[in-house]
Parts: structure tokens; sequence; C-alpha cells
């Protein structure tokens, strides 16, 4: 009698090693991910984009476990937030902000077999590449949009600090409205940072009396100036994520938004497959990593006919930084039979004619 019990207390003791092993695998994540934000994800912006990229990576892939830390500064603290998540696991993380750069890199030469994809940036190493989006000729069809839209043939456009690629986009803009009006010009406020909703709104409002009807921006979040905009009757067209047109659908035209979930996704099954590449990967409309947010209500059958056939047209390869291109003083800046291209995007010092500001 005791023995069959010890017995069968021997067999139900093995059933449960063998049960339990599954339910361990299970347990364990198919891919642990960092990602850290320079602010919060809920700005309807830059971070939202990053945020919705990394929650659709998340979806494609059964088992990933994801950590994320918001409002990491661009500074050494960001270096300690991401080593704790290579102490939780992380074998992949994202730093998804330009000062991010150097504190990842550090960590990608101490952790050897950790991979990190920056955004924006261009070191490299084995583990370690970067991505962006291609904005500048992606704003060529939201330049169609506001020329076709306004009323006052005046457009504003704020900038947070006045870098090449973002003046490459005011230029863009300006000659995708000028295209369809060669009355439209573009007045721009600079706020002199990437977030700082005090500068934000007084710029918005700056602009619309100055007669701007359509105002637009490159910031970190659009939120503040979308809304500023509407206050005042004004329309918008957003840039970094999709979702920036429910703010204010009543005055709303479209905008530019990142769609990062099919390289993160990517990213992701590369490094569980051992086939990590590094790499400066750059993508626009057409391309992957660039879309087309929805039309608002106001916007006719006709000019949304247009302004998708134009964003088509850029996601087939025309580029506007064709020669010849003026400046705003009159100088021929890209002379006939020239082209910029990606790789000159950061270059932009001067506005293209037609924008009334200074570039530097």
């Amino acid at each position: 009698m005791t023995r069959s019990i010890i017995a069968a207390a021997a067999c139900a003791a093995l059933l449960a090693v063998f049960a339990a092993g599954p339910v361990a695998a299970q347990d364990k994540p198919s891919l642990t991910v960092g990602a850290i934000y320079v602010g919060s994800v809920n700005d309807y912006g830059y971070n939202r984009s990053m945020k919705d990229g990394l929650e659709e990576m998340k979806r494609n892939i059964p088992g990933l476990k994801l950590i994320e830390a918001e409002n990491v500064p661009e500074s050494a603290e960001s270096e300690r937030v991401m080593e704790g998540m290579i102490q939780q696991g992380a074998k992949l993380i994202f730093a998804t902000s330009f000062g991010h750069q150097q504190f990842a890199f550090n960590l990608a030469k101490a952790h050897p077999d950790v991979y990190f994809e920056h955004a924006g940036g261009w070191m490299q190493a084995p583990n370690f590449g970067n991505f962006f989006g291609a904005t500048q000729a992606a704003w060529y069809p939201m330049g169609v949009a506001a020329g076709k839209m306004t009323k006052s043939n005046t457009l504003g456009f704020v900038v947070g600090v006045p870098i090449g690629y973002a003046i490459g986009n005011v230029n863009a803009f300006e000659m995708g409205a000028r295209s369809v009006n060669p009355a439209a010009q573009t007045r721009v406020v600079v706020t002199g940072g990437w977030s700082d909703k005090a500068k934000e709104a007084a710029a918005a409002n700056a602009l619309i009396d100055q007669g701007a009807d359509i105002v637009t921006m490159h910031v970190d979040s659009p939120a503040t100036i979308i809304q500023a905009a509407a206050s005042r009757n004004a329309y918008a067209i957003g840039f970094q994520s999709i979702e920036a047109a429910q703010l204010a659908p009543k005055f709303w035209i479209t905008g530019l938004g990142f769609t990062w979930g099919p390289f993160m996704t990517e990213t992701a099954k590369s490094v569980m497959a051992g086939t990590f590449k590094p790499a400066m990967v750059r993508q626009g409309l057409g391309q992957g990593m660039m879309a087309v947010a929805p039309f608002g209500a106001a916007v006719p059958p006709d000019i949304r006919t247009l302004v998708t056939a134009s964003a088509d047209r850029v996601g087939q390869g025309f580029n506007p930084f064709t020669g010849p291109v003026t400046d705003n003083t009159g100088v021929v800046r890209i002379p006939a039979g020239q082209a910029w291209g990606g790789e000159q995007m950061g270059n932009f010092d001067w506005y293209v004619e037609g924008v009334i500001g200074k570039a530097k």
C-alpha cells in the first residue's frame, strides 16, 4: 500500500514537471524590446507615431514584450534608462529621439549582444543602425492641399529649430502650393525649440494675424498649433502623427504621419532570426515610413483627388528639388539639369521663392 502511494506521488510529480515545461516556454517572451521617448506618447505627434509603430510591431509578433519609458531627456539619464531595460532582458532597443544617439551608441559598444535602432542619426556599428522618414519631398502634396484651400493666399509654417531638414520641409511645402496657386506665399515663424507650447501658440496666432488662413508646423507635437488655429477659425495641416486629425476635425485639411510599424516589425524579426544588419534607412511616401493623413470634411473631392495624385507622384520618385530652383532673394540655388537628393536635404540654409522669412 505504501509503495503504491509513493509510486503514484512520483508519477504525479513527473507529470507536473512535463506539464510545467510548455507553460514556462509560453511565459518566456519571444523577444524583449525596449523603447524610450523624449516626450509623452499622448502628444498626437512625434512620440505618438513612435508608440503606434511599436504597438503594431507588438501585434505582429506573438509573445513580444515591450518595455517603455516616456519623457526621457537627451542626456546621460537616457543611458541609465536603457541600461535598466537591458538588465530586464531587452535584446532590441529603439532610441527614438535625436539626442539619444550617443548614449545608445555607448551601450551598443558595451553590450554587443543587444541591438539598437536610433531615429534620425548617422552612427553605425554591427549592432547599431538608424532610421527616419524622408520628409522633404512628402511636404510637396501638403503644399498642393494648402495652395488649393487657401482664400488669403497666405500660409503659415511654425518651425521649431531651423535645421536644414526643417527648412527643406518648408521649401517643398511652398513649391507644392505654388504649383497650383502661383500667388501663394508661406510665412515662417521659428520658436527655437521642438516642444514649447507657449511659443507655438504665440507663433500660430502671429501667423494668423499676418493673414494666414492655413497653418502647419514642424515641431514635436502639432496639438497646440492645430488647436490655436481652430480657435481663430483657421485651418491646419498636421505633421508627425495622423492621429492629430481628431484635435480639430472642423478645421483639419490633412497631414503627414510617420508609419514606423513595418520597419520596426522587420527589425524585431531580424533580431530574432539572427540576421540583423545595420543600415541608414530613410523612407518616404510610397516606401513604408510615411503616409498622408485622412482628409477633413471641409476638403472637396476634387482637391482630395489632386492631393492624392501629387502624393502618388512623389511616391513614384518625383523630386521637387530639381533645377532650376530659386531662393527668396532671387538667387538660383539649384541650376537647371541638377537635383538635390536625400543626402543633401540637411544642407538647406535658404528658403525658396515665395517663402517669407530668413533661414539663417
